[in-house]
């Protein structure tokens, strides 16, 4: 509901300025001093509709952006305090000013001068209240991220794809499969999926985000970037910590290999090397790669392209882009797990975290 108001208030608070701003101009350049003065004080009476829209624009933006900390959400934070002081000390004065000087018919060289610094005020307050629209729409997944996605996203819509909005949504698609619980998905051509775990429409968002102050920004104690490798006679198995998201594949499927409640938890030579590289295939995360003795790394991945929505859990991701690119030692492109709780300290990969704290849909 915040989210909505917020948008609402606005988006009147941007048109009312814009419609008081285009008819200055219009009626100066193109009418007379009566028709001037009759737009003066209608401009006055619209303050009754902007001033509120304007107040409650702002403190509905500053309640949502409270605990919010990425960029877009500081962006707008840092123009609410400037569009309010410009609206307050300049624009606010100029119309009762300006109406005043007209109603008595002073169209002198004053009523100019301030007349030109409402103007300059107006664009300054509409192009900063654009901004925010616009860091508002990508916070909420109806356009995109900008220039980095722009660049580094595939340009044909047919090709799958999933886009990161920054403290928002992932944006799926052309996903050629999307399976759920209880099994198959319709998959829309584009879909906005929730990974702040609130949604009350799971597993799509329905813009609760904004509402709890989600921000997709990455711990500050985050699991370090690092593969640590565990070598065997004749194979070794590469493990980063960072991209596991703790499904426990590994000790399910081969435990004499991959046993959590011992140090070292991994013992390449507890198994044959086929035995393992099926347990590195069905990890669905990329946390598990191997090499061959003097050979190089290599991935193995499993599955029919698509996204898999592991019940109360995240999202496990085989081959299908994210734009933003998997960026972490030894990731592979091809296979991860993208959080969908909101808790993980690894964003957006998983951390398990969905376990610890009991999270369901």
């Amino acid at each position: 509901m915040k989210t909505r108001i917020h948008a609402i208030a606005g988006g009147i608070g941007f048109l009312m300025i814009l419609m008081f701003w285009t008819s200055t101009i219009i009626t100066e350049l193109f009418t007379s001093h009566e028709t001037i003065a009759a737009t003066k004080a209608m401009i006055l009476r619209g303050m009754w509709i902007l001033i509120p829209a304007m107040a409650i624009a702002g403190a509905s933006g500053m309640a949502m952006g409270r605990k919010r900390t990425d960029p877009l959400a500081m962006a707008k934070k840092k123009r609410m305090p400037l569009i309010a002081a410009n609206g307050i000390l300049i624009l606010v004065p100029c119309a009762f000013f300006l109406a005043g000087r007209a109603a008595a018919g002073q169209f002198d060289g004053v009523f100019y001068a301030v007349q030109g610094l409402e103007l300059i005020a107006g664009a300054a307050n509409l192009t900063m209240m654009g901004l925010n629209i616009r860091d508002g729409l990508t916070m909420t997944g109806r356009i995109g991220t900008g220039a980095v996605a722009a660049a580094t996203a595939p340009t044909d819509k047919h090709t799958p794809v999933i886009e990161e909005r920054p403290s928002g949504p992932l944006v799926a698609k052309a996903i050629p499969r999307l399976t759920g619980a209880n099994g198959a998905m319709e998959a829309q051509p584009v879909m906005a999926l929730c990974r702040c775990g609130a949604s009350r429409n799971k597993p799509f968002c329905d813009g609760t985000h904004s509402e709890i102050g989600f921000t997709s920004d990455p711990s500050p104690d985050r699991t370090p970037d690092k593969v640590r490798v565990y070598e065997g006679e004749n194979i070794n198995i590469h493990y980063n910590r960072l991209l596991c998201s703790h499904a426990a594949e590994c000790g399910a499927r081969l435990k004499p290999v991959f046993d959590s409640s011992r140090k070292p938890w991994i013992e390449p030579d507890n198994a044959t090397p086929k035995e393992i590289k099926d347990v590195i295939r069905a990890c669905p995360s990329g946390a598990l790669s191997f090499s061959e003795p003097g050979g190089t790394v290599q991935q193995l991945v499993d599955g029919e392209p698509g996204i898999t929505i592991e019940p109360n859990g995240p999202y496990r991701v085989t081959e299908i882009p994210l734009a933003s690119g998997v960026h972490a030692e030894g990731a592979s492109p091809d296979k991860y797990v993208l959080c969908r709780c909101g808790a993980s300290k690894n964003k957006p990969f998983c951390d398990g975290s969905h376990a610890d704290i009991g999270w369901s849909d």
